[in-house]
C-alpha cells in the first residue's frame, strides 16, 4: 500500500543572494560535554533551502511478543513506499515482558540496557497499550507519545509532509583494526528554532537471525533488523548550541563524535543513527533524523 508520494512533500526554495558569504565563527566553541565529542563549532552561513523530513520510528517490540512481526511488516511497507524517508529504530524492552527472548531456544538477547534509559527519560516509563508501540518523531499522537500501529500511518504520513527546519549531514570514517569510528555530523538551520536543541547518537543492527514467536508458530530464522544496540549520547541527548537562544537560518553546528563497536556486533550490518531534537517540558520533537552504514556495504 503507497500511502503518499514524496515527491509532492519536497518544497523547493530560492537560496538568498549569493552575495552573502559564510562567516565562521572561530572564537564560538560550543562544549557539549561527555567524552564521545572530540571537536564542535558553529558558524553562520548563506542559508540552505528548506530541506524534507526524514522520520525518526522508536518500535518497542520483543522476540516474544506475538503482534510485533506484523508491526514490524507494517513499518517496511510505509518505508518501502517511501524510500529514503523514514528511520527505523527497534528497541527490544527491557520494561515489558513479552520483551524477551525466546525461552529455551533463543541465541541472543536483543534487549539492550540504554533502551531501558530512553524509555524512563523520554517516555516516563509508560506504555499505553503494551507493545509494540512506536513514537513517531516523538510527537503527541492521541495525547501519547507511543502509540499502537493503527496509528502509525496517518502519523507518519503528516511528519513526512511536514518540511524540517534542519539539514542533517554525516559523514563516517570507520578502523576496522581498532573497532572504532568517528561520526562527523553538520546541523544546518533552515528555518528559526527557539527550543533548545540536542543531538543524539545510537547505532543499529540488521541481519540478526534468531527466535521470534507468532500467534500460531516460532520462526527459529527469523531475521530481525534495525536492532537498537547502544546509544552513544545520554538519553537525552548532548546538548547543542546551548548559548543561543534562538537558532537562525544559515546557523550551523559541526561536531566530531566518536564510538566504538562491541564485539559481539557485525560492523557490515550495523549502522549510526543520528537525530536532532528538542527535550524540555513542552515539546520532545525530532526535527530530522539521518543514518549511515558504519561500513559502506
Amino acid at each position: 500500500m503507497k500511502y503518499l508520494n514524496p515527491n509532492n512533500t519536497i518544497i523547493i526554495a530560492l537560496i538568498i543572494a549569493t552575495s552573502f558569504f559564510s562567516c565562521k565563527e572561530k572564537n564560538d566553541v560550543i562544549n557539549t560535554g561527555g567524552d564521545i565529542v572530540l571537536t564542535d563549532t558553529t558558524y553562520t552561513k548563506t542559508p540552505d533551502a528548506p530541506v524534507v523530513r526524514k522520520v525518526l520510528v522508536e518500535e518497542f517490540t520483543g522476540a516474544s511478543c506475538t503482534n510485533c512481526p506484523d508491526a514490524r511488516q507494517l513499518l517496511k511497507a510505509i518505508s518501502d513506499a517511501n524510500p529514503g524517508r523514514i528511520v527505523v529504530m527497534e528497541l527490544h524492552t527491557n520494561s515489558h515482558p513479552k520483551g524477551e527472548y525466546v525461552k529455551s531456544i533463543h541465541k541472543f538477547d536483543l534487549r539492550a540496557k540504554d533502551e531501558s534509559d530512553i524509555f524512563k527519560t523520554i517516555f516516563h516509563n509508560y506504555f499505553p497499550l503494551g507493545i509494540p508501540a512506536a513514537s513517531i518523531d516523538r510527537t503527541i499522537n492521541g495525547g501519547e507519545l507511543l502509540t499502537g500501529m493503527g496509528k502509525w500511518p496517518s502519523a507518519i504520513n503528516d511528519r513526512i509532509n511536514t518540511p524540517s527546519p534542519v539539514k542533517l549531514t554525516l559523514n563516517n570514517s570507520y578502523n576496522t583494526a581498532t573497532a572504532s569510528g568517528i561520526i562527523k555530523v553538520n546541523v544546518s538551520y533552515t528555518q528559526a528554532v527557539t527550543p533548545k536543541n540536542y543531538i543524539s547518537i545510537a547505532i543499529i543492527e540488521d541481519n540478526i537471525v534468531d527466535a521470534q514467536e507468532f500467534l500460531d508458530r516460532i520462526d527459529t530464522f527469523y531475521n530481525f533488523q534495525h536492532v537498537f544496540r547502544k546509544s552513544f549520547t545520554p538519553a537525552s541527548g548532548t546538548e547543542i548550541l546551548s548559548t543561543i537562544a534562538t537558532k537562525e537560518p544559515g546557523r550551523v553546528y559541526e561536531g566530531s563524535f566518536k564510538y566504538t563497536i562491541d564485539p559481539a556486533w557485525k560492523p557490515e550490518n550495523c549502522r549510526i543513527v543520528v537525530w536532532v531534537h528538542n527535550n524540555d517540558a513542552n515539546t520532545k520533537e525530532v526535527l530530522q533524523a539521518e543514518e549511515i552504514h558504519v561500513k559502506n556495504p
